[in-house]
């Protein structure tokens, strides 16, 4: 999988679409309490990689520009952090609630599914992590929730994180999401704001064509990160 991540072309046919099928599962990273000092810093919720270094959502205590961010650190043993990388900032989002998805090769990295939004979700930033993060693009996707609240029926778009599956073809990462339906906020052929079987979308990201939408098995470019 090194080739995935390299970021490097390799100069041959570009990869079609597999065929729909489930990959793994999100890995259940656990949750554990605020365990560093930090004046500056406003945490969210932290999560223990496995591997002596932690993952928290935060931001600064006096708001910036930038909002909140992924960090990963270490654990000195005065409670202090050494941080070892942060993602770029969620700006206008309230979260970046992470889903975790292992890679084993390279050993010791994820892909990672960001949650941006406020009260529902916006979609999902896609990061890979290793020694740092580095962003992938954005995938304009969330999970339609039916609330029941009374004799009143609402949609409400929430965290569809946890519903993904990863596969990994060669050097092809492969997204579908294990649920009947998604809501698709942009389908990159000009419609919006559709409720669409699940089954009939995908993402991929290869290092040559970085991260696309596949609807119904046509392929649609995804803007690069800036």
């Amino acid at each position: 999988m090194a080739l995935l991540w390299s970021g490097c072309g390799g100069g041959g046919q570009e990869p079609g679409p597999p065929a729909i099928e489930h990959g793994a599962a999100p890995v259940p990273l656990k949750v554990v309490d605020d365990n560093i000092r930090h004046d500056t810093l406003l945490i969210q919720t932290t999560f223990d990689v496995g591997d002596g270094t932690y993952v928290m959502v935060a931001g600064n205590v006096d708001p910036t520009f930038e909002g909140i961010r992924l960090y990963r650190y270490a654990l000195l043993p005065d409670s202090n952090a050494r941080i070892l990388a942060y993602s770029t900032g969620g700006y206008d989002s309230w979260t970046m609630l992470p889903t975790f998805f292992s890679i084993s090769d390279p050993p010791g990295t994820h892909l990672i599914l960001a949650n941006f939004g406020e009260r529902e979700s916006w979609g999902q930033k896609l990061l890979y992590m290793d020694s740092t993060f580095t962003d992938l693009g954005f995938l304009d996707v969330a999970y339609p929730e039916h609330i029941n609240e009374g004799d009143t029926t609402y949609l409400k778009r929430t965290n569809i994180g946890p519903y993904g599956r990863l596969a990994l073809h060669l050097d092809t990462a492969v997204f579908t999401f294990e649920t009947d339906s998604l809501f698709l906020y942009d389908d990159m052929a000009g419609h919006n704001d559709l409720i669409v079987p699940a089954h009939s979308i995908r993402y991929t990201y290869h290092p040559d064509t970085g991260l696309e939408l596949w609807q119904n098995g046509q392929r649609r470019a995804v803007k690069r990160p800036s």
